[in-house]
C-alpha cells in the first residue's frame, strides 16, 4: 500500500510556469493534461486513470510522490495517433499554418522534414539574444546549449526525433504547448527558440540556477538528474566551454 498523505499547496503561474516541465511521455505517447483538485493523491489519479503511481511521477517529474499542488498540470500518457478520425480509415493530415509539422489536434509530426524551416547561424544567434533576454536567461548559456544541440542549425533532425536549433523531442513540445497555452511549432525557427527557452526557464527555476544542474538536466532530463545525478559530464563540461567562448 502506498503511503500518499499530500500537502496541498497553491503556487502562483510563475512558480509553476503554467506546470511546464516538459512531461515525458515516453516515445509513441502524448499528454492527456489533468488539473490537481483539493483531495486528489497521485495514487488515486493514477488509479482512476488506469495508470501506476510510479509512472506518473516518472513523466512529470514528480519528485516526492507525497507532494502535489492544487492547480498542477499532470501528463496522463496515453499511446498518440497521428489522425484524429474515429473512423477506420485515416484522415488526411490538416496543419496549423502553411506546410508546418504541427497538426490541427496539437499532435507534433515525427521526422516532417518538409516543415524544417531554413537558417543562417547569423539569424539564429540575434534571435537566441533575444529570447534569452524575453526568459531573463544568461545570453551565452541559450547559445551555448543551442551550438551543442545543432551548432545552430534550425534545418535539422537527429536520429532520435529531435528537432531544430534546441532539438525538441515531440512529445516534450506537445507537452510544453499544452501547459503553455500557445501553440508552437518546432519545425519553425523562433516556435523552436522560444520552446527550447521555455524549458530552459523552467530548469533554471527548478534547479536554483545551478549550471550544472540546469545544464545536465537540459540533456538527461529534470527527472534523472533529482534521482539519479549528473552522468553527462562530458556535455556540461562542452557547454560551460562554450559559454566562455559566447
Amino acid at each position: 500500500m502506498y503511503c500518499c498523505h499530500v500537502v496541498y499547496l497553491f503556487r502562483s503561474l510563475s512558480e509553476s510556469v503554467r506546470a511546464a516541465h516538459a512531461a515525458n511521455p515516453g516515445a509513441g505517447n502524448a499528454c492527456s493534461w489533468y488539473t490537481v483538485h483539493f483531495g486528489d493523491t497521485l495514487a488515486n489519479i493514477a488509479w482512476r486513470d488506469h495508470t501506476s503511481l510510479w509512472t506518473l511521477a516518472r513523466v512529470n517529474n514528480i519528485a516526492n510522490i507525497n507532494l502535489i499542488f492544487v492547480g498542477q498540470s499532470l501528463c496522463i500518457p496515453y499511446a498518440a495517433h497521428n489522425s484524429s478520425s474515429n473512423s477506420g480509415s485515416q484522415s488526411t493530415p490538416t496543419y496549423t499554418g502553411g506546410a508546418g509539422g504541427v497538426l490541427a489536434n496539437g499532435y507534433v509530426e515525427w521526422y516532417a522534414y518538409g516543415a524544417l524551416e531554413w537558417s543562417s547561424q547569423t539569424q539564429v544567434a540575434s534571435l537566441l539574444r533575444q529570447v534569452a533576454a524575453n526568459y531573463g536567461l544568461p545570453a551565452n548559456l541559450v547559445m551555448a546549449i543551442a551550438w551543442q544541440e545543432s551548432g545552430w542549425t534550425q534545418h535539422v533532425i537527429a536520429r532520435d526525433g529531435g528537432i531544430g536549433v534546441m532539438q525538441l523531442m515531440p512529445y516534450t513540445t506537445m507537452s510544453l504547448n499544452a501547459s503553455t497555452g500557445i501553440r508552437r511549432d518546432p519545425y519553425k525557427l523562433w516556435d523552436n527558440l522560444n520552446l527550447g527557452t521555455t524549458y530552459l526557464r523552467y530548469l533554471w527555476n527548478t534547479f536554483h540556477g545551478n549550471l550544472d544542474d540546469v545544464i545536465s538536466a537540459y540533456n538527461e532530463g529534470g527527472w534523472a538528474v533529482m534521482h539519479e545525478g549528473i552522468f553527462n559530464w562530458r556535455y556540461v563540461n562542452n557547454v560551460l566551454y562554450l559559454m566562455r567562448v559566447f
